[in-house]
């Protein structure tokens, strides 16, 4: 009975090392497999969608650097306006300390599209709005 136990607390401990090693570490990035990680990570995919005139009017109008349209796609907050919708529809909100960026995206099985990029704080008119 003792040599049972004694190989249970062995393997058990050696699993929890194991645990241990694979999940700590800031290098490691372990919120792939959220919803709102998934859905960022499709649209940092889609060169598409990225590459648009529409994307290109709203980053030059609001005057967004490389690094927070990269933040803005890597970084974000992620909420479902319509859940279960056709179109989905998508909001992404990125909080910096001098700037909130806000972007609504709708979402068909095959096509993102862009509704509008705006920052709350420092409103501006852009000749890209419909």
């Amino acid at each position: 009975m003792l040599r049972r136990l004694r190989v249970y607390f062995t393997g058990f401990g050696l699993g929890l090392l194991a645990v241990y090693v694979i999940f700590t570490g800031d290098e490691r990035d372990l919120d792939i497999w959220t919803p709102e990680q998934r859905i960022l990570e499709d649209i940092r995919n889609d060169s598409v969608f990225l590459e648009s005139e529409r994307m290109a009017c709203y980053v030059e109008c609001i005057g967004l650097s490389d690094e927070t349209v990269t933040a803005l796609w890597k970084d974000s907050e992620t909420k479902s306006l319509n859940p279960g919708g056709s179109p989905y529809k998508y909001l992404i909100l990125l909080e910096q300390e001098d700037r909130t960026i806000e972007a609504e995206i709708e979402w068909d099985k095959r096509t993102r599209t862009l509704k509008y990029i705006r920052d709350p704080k420092n409103p501006i008119e852009c000749p890209c709005d419909d």
